[in-house]
């Protein structure tokens, strides 16, 4: 229990509550110690006056000696303190405390100006004076000496009482404020730990739930959450967590449909490269021509395994970080027509026809071979989709913010809108009947996605029954990409693609060889 936050939390806000109250109560004392010993003189003060007129009046009536002491040594009783009662002379004819050794003794404390104290203003009537001797350390109080007036004052006939308290008790006056300091700190101290409970509590509640979901995800259960209360510090940690969890579970998921998909990719030409070694090895091909065609099914699956390994490499560097972009400027006009013209065999085999049209474009900045990667995988799945007697079209255009768009399009194949999100994803397959032609490893798209990505650009997929599918590639300006303020562009190459007039897209575009 001790060894938890909360406990932790607790102890600490209660000892730092604690520390305040003792300080302030310590302050307190201190400045108010002063005015204590002055209210406790004043609560003596105040009494002695009514105690003398008291005597002045016994006297007066004829009362004896001993009638004033009996007086005296009651009102002692009852008020808890010691009395004195002076003759003429100033000597002590009675003390309440017999066992102090004051009795018959001259008390002039009041006759000495050097050490004599008098309060004497319009709301306060009494003196004090210390008396130090005989083994005594007292503060004596005496009435004001005034005329004999009618009312409450009075002119002493014989006798004087006074009023001794210890000095000690005087001094220690501050002392009656601990008790009522204390509760007032232990009154604080109860409160601050129900508030830290509470305060704690909101503290280490979110971070145990974040315990207890880091458990579960190291137990393999990733599908974790929990609930965001606030946006202090922890809420944001329990909100950065979610978003962990959830990025974690995603890739758990992909990880495990890509285990389940490679296995299925390798699947199938393990299997032909496993059936036409195995006939050779046991005899069933005899003929040379049948030695051909087997080791030529092995060659080829062989190669299909070695490309889709090489993209999968690929692909986890590009995603890691590993592969480091070569970036120069670039003139994408040109290297599209280099892409273009690359296909030009099978387009020709294909019976499609080709097009490309591209304005006045800036520099881009970037890995011309990771681009050409770009735009040969797009091209290359165009062609592999489009029917006999479609086209494709390849548009570049420059874009408000300086940047470039580039589309590459093709009909006669339509994505259905469900599988637009998804057609990046690793080896997902819009059409399985049609999969894998012509030797594809089911990560072109995904490729594309990293790279364009990479550049800092954009790109996506759209696709209708009218138009066919549309691939749009945006990359950022060169000013952007570098990090400059300007951008460079050729214009020779400029001038030669203006020249070109726009085809409608609906329309093949004229072939970019003409």
């Amino acid at each position: 229990m001790l060894g938890s936050l909360r406990a932790r939390l607790i102890i600490s806000f209660a000892l730092v509550v604690g520390l305040a109250v003792f300080l302030a109560g310590a302050g307190a004392l201190f400045l108010l110690r002063d005015q204590q010993q002055e209210t406790a003189r004043e609560r003596y003060g105040r009494v002695v006056e009514p105690m003398n007129l008291r005597v002045a009046a016994l006297e007066q009536s004829g009362a004896s000696l001993n009638d004033i002491r009996a007086y005296l040594r009651e009102q002692a009783d009852q008020a808890q303190m010691r009395i004195l009662l002076l003759d003429q002379d100033l000597a002590v004819v009675f003390d309440s405390d017999a066992s102090a050794g004051l009795f018959g003794k001259y008390i002039l404390s009041f006759e000495k100006l050097s050490s004599r104290q008098i309060v004497d203003t319009p709301d306060t009537h009494y003196r004090w004076a210390n008396y130090n001797g005989n083994g005594a350390h007292v503060t004596l109080f005496k009435a004001p000496s005034r005329p004999e007036t009618s009312g409450s004052s009075f002119a002493p006939v014989g006798y004087e009482a006074l009023i001794a308290i210890p000095q000690s008790q005087l001094a220690s006056a501050w002392l009656d404020l601990v008790p009522r300091l204390a509760l007032a700190g232990a009154i604080a101290l109860s409160v601050s730990f129900v508030v830290s409970y509470f305060i704690s509590r909101s503290i280490s509640g979110p971070l145990a739930r974040i315990t207890q979901a880091s458990k579960q995800m190291a137990r393999g259960d990733y599908d974790v959450h929990i609930p965001i209360r606030g946006q202090d510090e922890v809420g944001r940690l329990s909100e950065a967590f979610n978003h962990m969890a959830t990025q974690v579970n995603s890739s758990q998921r992909m990880m495990k449909d890509l285990l389940a998909n490679v296995s299925h990719e390798l699947k199938t030409p393990l299997t032909s490269i496993q059936g036409y070694s195995q006939a050779m090895v046991d005899g069933a091909v005899t003929r040379e021509e049948d030695f051909q065609d087997s080791g030529r099914i092995i060659y080829e699956e062989a190669t299909r395994m070695r490309a889709l390994v090489d993209d999968l490499l690929l692909l986890s560097q590009i995603e890691s970080g590993q592969v480091a972009m070569q970036h120069a400027y670039v003139d994408l006009a040109a290297l599209l027509e280099r892409m273009l013209e690359r296909f030009q065999w099978a387009l020709r085999e294909g019976g499609i026809e080709s097009g490309l049209h591209a304005g006045a474009l800036a520099l881009v900045h970037g890995d011309e071979r990771r681009l050409e990667q770009v735009f040969s995988n797009l091209i290359e799945n165009a062609v592999r989709h489009t029917p006999r007697g479609g086209f494709v079209n390849v548009t570049a255009a420059a874009m408000s913010d300086g940047g470039v768009e580039v589309t590459v399009h093709n009909t006669g194949s339509v994505i259905p809108a469900e599988d637009l999100p998804r057609v990046f994803e690793r080896f997902f397959q819009v059409d399985r009947a049609r999969a894998r032609k012509g030797g594809s490893s089911g990560l072109g798209l995904a490729i594309v996605s990293e790279i364009v990505d990479a550049h800092g650009g954009a790109v996506r997929a759209e696709s209708d029954d009218e138009r066919g599918t549309s691939f749009i590639v945006r990359l950022p300006s060169a000013a952007k990409a570098a990090g400059r303020g300007r951008g460079r562009t050729r214009e020779g190459a400029d001038a030669k693609r203006a020249a070109r007039k726009p085809a409608p897209p609906e329309q093949p575009l004229p072939d970019a060889r003409a």
